[in-house]
């Protein structure tokens, strides 16, 4: 088999950042008007717990530093729903890993795995709350707001989600997710709606990053204008996240998978699968074979999202940790996100059966595209049957000579 000749490129795309992240926060809170109905020495709790926010340590030292100089007292609690394996040390753990500690803030962290159900919305649907999140006498919420990979709705990721899934820990994520695509896209706006009204929710803080994971935005939102206002900043962090360059593919190579960048281990969105039982796959990108090789350290064995692929090696699977990973599929419905894809012993075999698996006698001209991971899509490596396709295209650099496909002990080498 003769392989495909690589070419090493860079995908720039334009962004704006905000050169000042703290001082924004500082900015929004000092306009809001919540501080009139909060009482000098009131417990603020702020929410964290999504992974991959760039600035999020700033963000919630700004607030924090805000928050005491309001005379308050500030908490940080975790809302993740079933991460963090459900537990308060799982949860603190977590926070641990994005940089989130009382040493770094200067806050409690206080965790809690217990949640209480504090009604329901619609016929049967119930609404939980992490118990430490009543404790409180005001909440702010703090997220990014940013396309889901399991659904596409008005309401997706964000500050909505975050009260309805995120506090509703492992009991409140379970029970959202038991109703499936359907019960997300409606129930989120609902529980979150449910959960204002019956919890003191003061102010929400929105992020929006740009392609390259800079905060490009911050939006202070008063609870009332939560359904609103997330709307309108949805639709500009889809129109700032990151595509693939090109929208046919033969086989697309992710290095590496993981929590680190997304989610569902490999973003949905860019590679245009889905894999939800009765739930159509997206229209683009159209992506014939998907081989992931690695399992990013970062994600402690979880490798939800490797059914999303068709290849992958004995080296990835060899670092799953499948308690943790089927925990955390479970917990969302979605099993074919869990299944282990065909896989081989070195990177060289796998990408080989994914070439020969296309037929036909010329793997060479195959549309091959390598990307390190579906979060960071500036260094790419593109096959010569995409080079015409590529240099038409303003945002592509192709840099060097092409080489072909090539292995170093099993291992995929760069095509520099």
């Amino acid at each position: 088999m003769k392989l495909p000749v690589m070419y090493q490129a860079r995908y720039k795309l334009p962004a704006i950042a905000l050169s000042d992240v703290q001082g924004e926060v500082g900015r929004l809170l000092e306009e809001s008007a919540f501080w009139e109905k909060v009482e000098p020495g009131a417990k603020i709790g702020l929410t964290a717990g999504s992974r991959g926010i760039a600035d999020i340590v700033p963000i919630l030292s700004a607030t924090v530093r805000f928050i005491k100089e309001r005379g308050c007292q500030p908490f940080i609690i975790p809302a993740m729903g079933s991460h963090g394996g459900g537990t308060p040390e799982g949860q603190l753990k977590l926070l641990a890993g994005l940089g989130i500690t009382e040493a770094a803030l200067g806050v409690p962290l206080v965790a809690s795995a217990e949640a209480v159900r504090i009604g329901e919305v619609g016929p049967g649907v119930p609404v939980y709350v992490n118990r430490v999140a009543l404790e409180m006498d005001g909440l702010i919420v703090i997220n990014r707001v940013k396309p889901h990979t399991s659904f596409h709705a008005p309401i997706e990721s964000g500050l909505m989600k975050m009260l309805a899934v995120g506090l509703g820990n492992p009991q409140g994520a379970a029970a959202l997710h038991s109703y499936g695509i359907r019960g997300l896209e409606s129930f989120i706006p609902l529980l979150a709606a449910y959960i204002m009204g019956h919890l003191p929710v003061l102010y929400g803080i929105a992020i929006v990053e740009n392609a390259y994971e800079q905060t490009a935005l911050l939006a202070g939102i008063e609870p009332e204008q939560f359904y609103e206002r997330e709307q309108d900043l949805l639709k500009t962090a889809r129109a700032l996240m990151p595509s693939l360059p090109f929208d046919d593919l033969d086989l697309l190579v992710v290095r590496s998978m993981g929590k680190r960048f997304s989610g569902t281990g490999m973003d949905t969105n860019i590679i245009g699968r889905l894999r939800i039982q009765g739930e159509p796959e997206p229209e683009r990108p159209r992506i014939k074979r998907i081989a992931v090789l690695d399992l990013d350290e970062r994600s402690k064995g979880n490798a939800l999202g490797i059914g999303l692929a068709d290849f992958t090696t004995d080296r990835l699977l060899a670092k799953v940790d499948w308690t943790a990973t089927y925990l955390n599929v479970l917990s969302t419905t979605f099993v074919m996100r869990a299944m282990a894809p065909m896989h081989f012993a070195t990177d060289d075999e796998a990408l080989s059966a994914a070439l020969k698996s296309l037929g036909g006698e010329e793997q060479e001209d195959a549309r091959v595209l390598v990307i390190d991971n579906t979060l960071d899509l500036f260094r790419i490596e593109l096959s010569a049957a995409l080079l015409g396709e590529a240099r038409g295209q303003p945002h592509l650099v192709i840099e060097g000579d092409g080489r072909r496909m090539q292995f170093a002990g099993g291992k995929l080498e760069t095509a520099s």
